[in-house]
């Protein structure tokens, strides 16, 4: 009797002392009492404990058993961890499914067609500014020569990554469509182009950047406070002409290309 009736007084305490101590353990997080007899003080831990919090109470409490394994209580860094795994997995599948409807033979033919037009746009702008005051070849001629390539090698690049990425332009099932040789060459030109030509200006490469540093007195400074209205106008006119020039050599050799050739 005296016994019964000291687990009946213990057994509030004991109760309060489960719930208080994990508290002061940084490796503990909340017990879960699943059942409790009076009788033998046997106590239940099902869930939310982890392994060493549960040795510490078993010491105190040599009838605390738990039914699940410790590993259950430090499954939450692996579930991230299998989360960012399959985010990354996703990812990668979507670049993968549309890598795998491209088009290559799109590809070159475009990249041809730009490249032909850049090469011809500086060829132009040289014919254009007059006759050399030192006939023959010069180191000035072949860096602006180089820099038209890499500005061809810009344009390439951008028209490619926004038709792959953005437009769906060099995919298998829609070279047929209509749509590749009008709507979506238009849009490639509205994005691609405007950012070449901001390119060419930024590292003052032929033929915009020439141009906008002979108008500019060969500053290449495009922060606001340099750029006046004058040099706004100036500016948006460039990107304007790359737009017209870029859209209207790939819809022409777009078309060519499908109902000619």
């Amino acid at each position: 009797m005296f016994s019964n009736r000291l687990h009946r007084q213990t057994t509030p305490l004991l109760l309060l002392l489960l719930y208080i101590l994990p508290l002061w353990s940084s490796n503990c997080s909340f017990i879960h009492v699943a059942s409790f007899s009076p009788s033998s003080c046997g106590i239940r831990i099902r869930s939310g404990a982890s392994a060493s919090c549960v040795k510490r109470h078993q010491r105190i409490f040599p009838s605390i058993t738990h039914t699940t394994s410790p590993s259950h209580y430090h499954h939450y860094p692996q579930l991230k961890i299998q989360m960012d795994d399959e985010n990354d997995n996703s990812t990668k599948h979507k670049i993968d499914s549309i890598l795998e409807q491209v088009d290559p033979l799109e590809i070159r033919l475009d990249a041809t067609l730009l490249a032909i037009y850049v090469l011809c746009r500086f060829l132009f702008y040289d014919v254009t500014t007059g006759v050399k005051q030192t006939p023959g070849w010069e180191l000035h001629d072949a860096i602006m020569l180089l820099q038209t390539l890499s500005s061809a090698i810009v344009l390439s690049a951008l028209w490619t990554l926004v038709g792959v990425f953005g437009t769906g332009l060099f995919q298998y099932d829609a070279t047929n469509d209509d749509s590749n040789v009008w709507n979506k060459p238009l849009i490639n030109a509205i994005i691609s182009a405007p950012l070449w030509v901001l390119i060419e200006v930024a590292f003052g490469w032929p033929t915009a950047g020439v141009f906008w540093l002979e108008s500019t007195g060969g500053n290449r400074d495009l922060g606001g406070s340099f750029l006046g209205d004058q040099e706004w106008s100036l500016l948006f006119t460039l990107m304007g002409a790359g737009f017209l020039g870029v859209g209207f050599m790939m819809v022409l050799g777009r078309y060519l290309r499908q109902y000619i050739a």
